[in-house]
């Protein structure tokens, strides 16, 4: 097998390996997610979505400070990737740095302004900073962009401030 071949198939496993975690992060299931990422990244340490996926479970395993160097070793390597801007203002946000965590997410959105991700991530940040105006204004954008993501929206624990108010039930409800 040359070499070519050998790191498609490593690309192949890394691709495979990644979307295993995204399941597994998808059903809150965090320590099987990481593991999945871990072993992506075996195959292939340079796969970015694998980066970026692993800064984000550590974040939810509440290693924040780790996922935020994740996110800044990707974004030496990858300036313009707008998933880890928007990961690395998770983790800032977790850490309670809530100035860099705007910054963060608004690069992102500068550089994807079509990302539905990078809008429901936004709108997040909103409702945890208790802003209901933006958060209304990110989430609304991210559904319209992506009209599943009012059902990620509905169970979402980061919008739990605006779960009853009449704008947040008229974002996520079902439409026929």
């Amino acid at each position: 097998m040359g070499h070519e071949e050998r790191r498609d198939t490593a690309r192949m496993r890394a691709e495979a390996l990644t979307e295993i975690g995204r399941t597994h992060f998808n059903g809150r299931r965090y320590e099987a997610a990481y593991e999945s990422f871990d072993q992506a990244l075996r195959a292939d340490p340079t796969f970015i979505r694998a980066q970026v996926a692993k800064a984000h479970v550590l974040k939810m395993l509440n290693r924040a400070a780790d996922a935020l160097a994740l996110c800044d070793e990707v974004i030496v390597a990858h300036p313009d990737y707008a998933t880890a801007h928007s990961t690395r203002g998770s983790a800032l946000q977790s850490l309670g740095r809530s100035g860099e965590a705007r910054a963060a997410y608004a690069r992102a959105v500068d550089l994807a302004p079509d990302s539905a991700l990078v809008a429901y991530n936004y709108a997040c940040f909103w409702a945890l900073e208790g802003n209901a105006a933006e958060c209304q204004k990110w989430l609304a954008k991210a559904i319209g962009l992506e009209p599943g993501r009012n059902t990620r929206a509905a169970i979402d624990p980061d919008f739990t401030a605006f779960r009853d108010a009449d704008w947040f039930q008229q974002l996520i409800a079902f439409k026929r």
